[in-house]
């Protein structure tokens, strides 16, 4: 099978499952904001942005590096699995147990306390899953039923065991039941192919992956840090109710930047090949994402930015207007992301690890200075500069890092892609109707400003042609 097609096939099994996922998630937002209210809402949020620092403490980069070594020889795969689980179960007792400690010694409420130690158990189902082996193999369709599975036990189970904001505590338990049954899933998969897992314990062996994975590891924790930093602050400095409109306007962020994962994770492997077998390739394969990319994200940011009042009302309500001015600004690392995705994950597969951790490195120092910096002054406004001002510096040190591996990026699309998002950009600003039209106008608008200004090539839309045709084959494989 070709690089195209395995791209084009992996990325169609993921994007399925992303858009299953995020319209349950959708679902499972508006209402556990609307039963929890702001200050319920928001202490989820608080506690889960605390224990995502210890889950990636517990992974190390050790997932990505796992995909990467298997994407490039794939006759050790029991080898890594063996060695890689060994490694992630001896960190997550480390990280749990340093939650703990975390949770005794801070000042939070019995309630909170137990949120933490009870999402905290999500640091072992995130160290067992296996997807980043299958993300080696390029079978994504089988991380693509394990993540479904797991999200819509979540949300179906909101619906039955919630229904009032006095069950709070009922919510981390169903995300950590849930999130077994994926990683049963994916057990259950491999142990049918692979054969018995055996953990095994060779400090040198270990020694020597972690010396690999580390720098990747750091960097995801750093970039957890510009993530979820300014939530953690907010809660401290101005309260539950902030965090809960903050991260209200965060939930659509995430839910556009989530495509640009599925991507990089679908173009990873291909990566990696490419960096073995032609330079040539490489370059070419990255420039022609990073088209695709930009021509995504640019106008999801300026969307975003013009109809954030009507998507903050459709999905939370009136009550949370207060989230309208964060949504204006975070929307915008939906353009930052994207840009970055292609070389981002073109330094990973080119085992550029560190160059990449200077990066995000520079991000995080940036984001947490002027965290403390704005926020005490400006509350969620601080945040929301802090964390744009963050992925533009990381954006930027990753396109000065990338020029080894790629010379240029393609400016003159970049310039057609913001010309046509300009001109969809007036035309929201002039129409009249509801959020659905709108948006239906602001695609057709910038998909006929992007054909005129020849801003899609002849090869951007024969991949996406084949993106479409995959995904629309994967649906109906899926539903049988």
């Amino acid at each position: 099978m070709s690089t195209a097609k395995r791209i084009v096939r992996n990325f169609a099994s993921l994007a399925f499952a992303d858009f299953f996922n995020k319209a349950l998630a959708i679902i499972a937002v508006a209402y556990l904001a609307r039963i929890l209210k702001a200050d319920g809402f928001g202490k989820i949020e608080f506690a889960q942005a605390i224990v995502v620092y210890f889950m990636l403490a517990a992974n190390l980069g050790l997932a990505t590096f796992g995909a990467r070594e298997i994407a490039k020889e794939r006759n050790s795969i029991r080898t890594h699995a063996n060695h890689i689980l060994g490694i992630r179960m001896s960190l997550s007792m480390l990280s749990y147990a340093l939650l703990v400690i975390f949770t005794l010694l801070t000042q939070q409420s019995p309630e909170m306390r137990s949120l933490l130690l009870i999402y905290g158990l999500t640091i072992f189902t995130f160290s067992l899953t296996l997807d980043w082996v299958f993300q080696g193999i390029e079978k994504m369709e089988f991380v693509a039923l394990a993540s479904m599975a797991s999200q819509l036990a979540y949300v179906g189970g909101l619906f039955v065991v919630l229904r009032d904001s006095g069950q709070l505590l009922r919510v981390p338990g169903l995300r950590v039941a849930a999130a077994m049954i994926g990683v049963a899933l994916l057990l259950h998969l491999f142990l049918r192919r692979y054969g018995g897992i055996r953990l095994r314990i060779d400090l040198d062996v270990w020694k020597r992956i972690l010396r690999q994975s580390a720098p990747m590891g750091l960097s995801f924790i750093l970039i957890k840090v510009y993530y979820t930093f300014d939530t953690v602050m907010l809660g401290f400095m101005k309260g539950q109710t902030a965090v809960g409109y903050y991260n209200a306007a965060y939930k659509v962020v995430l839910f556009c930047i989530g495509f640009a994962a599925l991507f990089g994770a679908s173009i990873f492997p291909a990566l990696a090949r490419s960096y073995k077998e032609s330079s040539v390739q490489l370059r070419r394969l990255i420039l022609q994402s990073s088209r695709l990319t930009v021509s995504f994200g640019l106008p999801m940011a300026v969307g975003g930015t013009i109809l954030s009042r009507e998507v903050i009302q459709f999905i939370y309500g009136p009550a949370y207007l207060p989230a309208v001015l964060p949504l204006q600004l975070l929307i915008w690392s939906v353009f930052t992301v994207y840009f970055n995705c292609p070389f981002a994950y073109g330094l990973l597969a080119c085992e550029r690890q560190r160059e990449y951790l200077y990066s995000v490195s520079a991000g995080a120092v940036a984001n947490l200075t002027l965290n403390f910096v704005l926020i005490p002054r400006y509350g969620m406004l601080g945040a929301g500069i802090a964390t744009i001002t963050c992925e533009v510096i990381v954006l930027a040190l990753i396109l000065f890092y990338s020029r080894r591996v790629v010379i240029a990026f393609a400016t003159g699309h970049l310039a057609k892609a913001l010309s046509a998002s300009a001109v969809m950009g007036a035309a929201l600003c002039l129409i009249r109707g509801g959020l659905a039209s709108k948006l239906l106008m602001g695609i057709m608008i910038y998909a006929a400003a992007m054909t005129l200004l020849r801003g899609v090539t002849a090869e951007d839309v024969g991949l996406l042609k084949q993106l479409w045709a995959s995904a629309t084959a994967k649906r109906g494989n899926l539903q049988e």
